[in-house]
């Protein structure tokens, strides 16, 4: 049996970090948003690169029940309903080193490709296989690219045609200023130099900052919980002041395997008044779609052989809906010490 044993050196040498992975969700993804990293420091002269790869999927479409009534049979495709429908490929490409064994310093770069995509068909099957709603995805054409994003924040979020484009650069550094055997503390500053296109949905056009506190717990021998709590604060003036937070729980039985489960939080970048969420009936009182927060889980394993890091994950969105139906992903790092 997996005794919840005080923490160790063992512990603290299975555990592997929590789940990477970055929104892919218009409109969060064009702003920065803190990822998830491990407040455990580093060795001194440390250098890591990673690449992740990420597949999203979403559709978000506007009825009021009595325009079902109107539509005739069949799939359609009146972009007056469409809020969103898209599938984007991205790329990111990160480089950090310990200048420190307290302070690392680190630069992400993303590429994104948005397109018709090809995982619609599979989603409503999905769904139908467990009787959950497809959110009036039977009424529209498949594998189409349309986003027209309302808000009050004069934020225009249009694309209807297949882009490929360059994303924001992310300069953050991260300071480990406190570490014993079974917990570490984190504080992160970031920069978000923009080099993406709010045209091409793969920026706001404008610089943003974050700052955030890092937790790691290693509470036991096979077990490890992780959280993050940070602001974003966008410079172009229009957007919302975000919060960022994550909560996340590690399983590691081995040495080179460890099983993730999270919960990523971020609030609204943009301000909605014309889709009503279901939660309205619930709550008595009118709350829209997308000034609504983020709580999506993310769950993956993680494997480790000597310093190269894998990560294989899926985030769906959960209770407020605001997220992508559906991202896969997939991460590989791997750590050179220059001192050696």
């Amino acid at each position: 049996m997996l005794a919840l044993l005080p923490c160790t050196v063992h512990a603290d040498g299975l555990s592997k970090g929590p789940l990477y992975g970055k929104t892919m969700h218009v409109p969060f993804l064009i702003h920065y948003s803190i990822p998830s990293l491990a407040a455990k420091s580093g060795e001194r002269f440390d250098l890591n690169f990673r690449q992740s790869f990420y597949l999203a999927q979403d559709v978000l479409y506007f009825f009021w029940d009595d325009d079902k009534d109107e539509l005739p049979p069949g799939r359609h495709y009146n972009r007056d309903y469409i809020i969103s429908d898209y599938e984007v490929f991205a790329a990111d490409l990160g480089i950090s080193f310990n200048i420190l064994k307290e302070l690392q310093l680190g630069a992400d770069i993303r590429m994104f490709y948005y397109y018709g995509g090809f995982m619609d068909s599979f989603i409503e099957s999905f769904h139908g296989l467990f009787g959950f709603p497809n959110g009036e995805r039977e009424y529209f054409l498949q594998n189409r690219l349309y986003v027209n994003i309302p808000n009050e924040n004069g934020i225009v979020m249009y694309l209807d045609e297949n882009a490929a484009s360059l994303g924001d650069i992310d300069l953050w550094g991260k300071w480990t200023f406190f570490e014993n055997t079974g917990f570490s503390l984190a504080a992160l500053a970031a920069f978000k130099l923009p080099t993406g296109s709010l045209d091409k949905l793969s920026g706001t056009g404008y610089p943003d900052a974050g700052l955030g506190l890092l937790i790691d717990f290693r509470a036991a021998r096979y077990l490890s919980l992780y959280t993050h709590a940070g602001i974003v604060v966008p410079f172009n003036g229009k957007s919302n002041f975000m919060f960022n937070g994550m909560l996340g729980a590690e399983i590691h039985p081995l040495e080179f395997l460890s099983f993730n489960l999270q919960m990523n939080i971020r609030t609204s970048p943009i301000t909605d008044n014309t889709i009503p969420h279901s939660l309205s009936d619930l709550l008595g009182t009118t709350v829209y779609r997308l000034s609504l927060p983020q709580f999506n889980i993310m769950g993956g394993i993680a494997l480790r052989f000597n310093r190269t890091n894998w990560q294989l994950y899926f985030e769906q969105n959960a209770i407020t809906n605001q997220g992508a139906d559906i991202t896969f992903g997939i991460m590989v790092s791997h750590t050179l010490n220059t001192r050696n």
